[in-house]
């Protein structure tokens, strides 16, 4: 009898002491979880206004590739690595401006035609882009099909949204090769952020072989060749390019700048063995503000 109650007793203790223990694990892990969670609030906000103290004390008049902003910025916390790579958003054409009012901007229109053309994306996405964002249920071009999902019917919030697109899947969206030929996917050369104005000193080859039927490959890496030596400080600049006429220069430069107002930047943080992602849209119209942040 004694036996069983002393057996009874270790077991209640036993039990108690494992309760305590599981209590004390939650609890510390609660604490140094908070712990965790304010450092890293701390530390992404640290970052956010580093981002807009650069932008801003940056020359608003001219941006281009080769400016400190355009380059990955390591920076070293101790135990921790915070990586700050910036892409301005005006090195991308927007397709929420296909839409004008109610009806298509033909002018920009023709641009995007010519981009699919290069990038060799069938047509029909382009239609089902315009169906997606433009105001009514109206398919200009196919089926407002796309599966679960039903035509927006707005513009583009995000540049991920082109994923719910009928037609965008992973190549379209990310690129492939083609016959052996390369070919860059939509996230490479479209942007919902940008404010419509292609800026001249930060575009790819690809979108500036879109401004304008004139400007083939030659001409556009001719730009890209002159702007590496002497960014252009005026769009009349681009005048001196080889390849270029004022014809050309008349009918692009309704669409082009040679400064960016928005900034998308990329905040990789690893904080000991811990990894996180900040991502921030930043507008510098006047004085830099954060648009929106989010935090993976």
């Amino acid at each position: 009898m004694i036996l069983i109650v002393v057996f009874a007793l270790i077991s209640s203790l036993a039990s108690i002491v494992l309760n305590l223990s599981q209590e004390r694990f939650v609890f510390e892990s609660y604490i140094q979880n908070s712990i965790e969670t304010e450092e890293i609030f701390l530390v992404s906000k640290s970052a956010s206004k580093a981002v807009e103290k650069l932008l801003n004390t940056d020359d608003k008049k001219i941006d281009y590739i080769g400016e400190f902003w355009s380059h990955s910025i390591p920076v070293e916390l101790g135990d921790g690595v915070i990586t700050i790579q910036i892409a301005d958003q005006e090195r991308y054409l927007n397709p929420n401006f296909l839409i004008k009012g109610k009806k298509i901007d033909n002018r920009m229109f023709e641009i995007f035609e010519r981009l699919f053309e290069i990038l060799n994306i069938n047509q029909q996405i382009l239609f089902n882009i315009i169906d997606w964002i433009d105001k009514d249920s109206f398919s200009i071009g196919g089926e407002e099909d796309y599966g679960q999902y039903k035509a927006k019917n707005a513009p583009l919030d995000t540049l991920e949204e082109l994923r719910l697109i009928k037609g965008v899947d992973d190549r379209i969206y990310n690129g492939r090769i083609v016959n052996g030929q390369f070919y860059p996917g939509l996230r490479s050369v479209i942007s919902p952020y940008s404010n419509g104005k292609v800026n001249i000193n930060t575009a790819s080859k690809w979108v500036l072989m879109a401004l304008d039927r004139e400007i083939d490959e030659t001409v556009a890496n001719a730009i890209i060749s002159h702007r590496k030596d002497k960014p252009f400080k005026r769009v009349d600049d681009l005048i001196n390019v080889d390849g270029m006429n004022s014809d050309i220069l008349y009918r692009i430069k309704p669409f082009v700048d040679v400064k960016s107002e928005n900034f998308l930047a990329i905040i990789d943080i690893q904080l000991g063995d811990r990894e996180y992602k900040l991502v921030i849209l930043l507008n510098r119209k006047g004085k830099t503000k954060e648009i929106w942040k989010k935090l993976y």
